[in-house]
């Protein structure tokens, strides 16, 4: 069952929740910072041949990422990582106020 209505909110849901391909079978989940992935998503095949994919922990040494969840789509999986919504949120605190800057 796919969940999206049509192509173009499925289309709008990559935009929202960026993702980048960096080898054949794995993917750079990006959220914030943007400077570095926060995830990274490793397909691979079962022994039946059923397309897995698992959602990493972000680490620069490949040897340091730890699995944290299995899916089975690509869109599931980078659905899975989350915001960290902290930077937006003290964002918005140090800039929030009236607009002639008086509190």
């Amino acid at each position: 069952m796919d969940m999206y209505r049509n192509d173009r909110e499925k289309e709008t849901e990559r935009e929202r929740m960026p993702y980048v391909q960096v080898d054949t079978n794995l993917w750079a989940v990006m959220r914030y910072p943007k400077d570095r992935p926060v995830a990274m998503i490793q397909g691979l095949a079962n022994r039946d041949n059923v397309p897995l994919f698992f959602v990493m922990t972000w680490h620069p040494e490949p040897s340091k990422r730890r699995v944290v969840s299995q899916h089975d789509t690509l869109e599931e999986a980078n659905g899975s990582v989350l915001w960290d919504t902290s930077t937006v949120t003290q964002t918005s605190l140090a800039n929030a106020g009236p607009a002639n800057g008086r509190r």
